[in-house]
């Protein structure tokens, strides 16, 4: 993982694919926080840009702010990029919170060999302020859990699906109105008809009465 390093295409604010690399999804709006030590007054930093795009590809996360901010030093706090492997990123979760941006959270690990330039005890925060968190946060854990299955880095993933609204209801639960009734079933200018012949016994029972 590392700060301020990543190639752009050329005239574009889109990441260079690194080899055998496809970007699967993509949010804007998206704000970046990358709190880093224990969190104890004096031993903590934070490098945040307020809006910005997240990508996910099948290798990594990467995110870019709205605007460069031209200082290259990381201890100022600036972020001109940033881009992680998924097998650096533990505890992944999706927070949907009561108030406020729903936000993907990481606890990062170093790079091995000490590549890059990101300490230890580091957490990533993306808040999605313009929606599509969930799909981000879904298609990460499924590459994630991938990842864990393998122990490789999954060579292709389709993007997901658009969404289109909720499915319709099944069949047998939807009510479904009675065919009308034709005319000559109950015809509305007549007058229901009775049996004309009188029950057996009516008329001995009459007389007798």
């Amino acid at each position: 993982m590392a700060l301020n390093v990543v190639m752009l295409e050329r005239g574009t604010r889109y990441p260079v694919p690194l080899p055998n690399e496809n970007f699967l999804y993509h949010c804007s709006g998206v704000k970046f926080e990358l709190k880093l030590g224990d969190g104890y007054p004096g031993n903590s930093n934070a490098h945040k840009s307020p809006s910005g795009t997240a990508f996910v590809s099948n290798q990594r996360i990467v995110f870019l702010p709205k605007t460069t901010t031209h200082e290259n030093s990381t201890n100022t706090g600036a972020v001109n990029s940033f881009t992680i492997p998924h097998a650096n990123l533990r505890d992944s979760k999706f927070v949907q919170p009561l108030f406020g941006a729903n936000r993907f959270e990481a606890q990062t690990v170093p790079l091995t060999g000490g590549q890059g330039n990101i300490p230890p005890h580091a957490a990533l925060i993306l808040s999605f302020n313009e929606g599509g968190g969930f799909d981000f946060a879904a298609i990460a854990r499924k590459i994630a859990e991938r990842m864990s299955e393998t122990g490789t880095i999954p060579p292709h993933e389709e993007e997901l699906p658009g969404y289109d609204g909720p499915p319709p209801p099944l069949s047998n639960s939807t009510p479904t109105s009675a065919p009308p009734l034709s005319s000559s079933a109950h015809p509305e200018d007549s007058a229901p008809s009775y049996p004309s012949d009188a029950p057996p016994g009516y008329e001995q029972w009459d007389t007798k009465s």
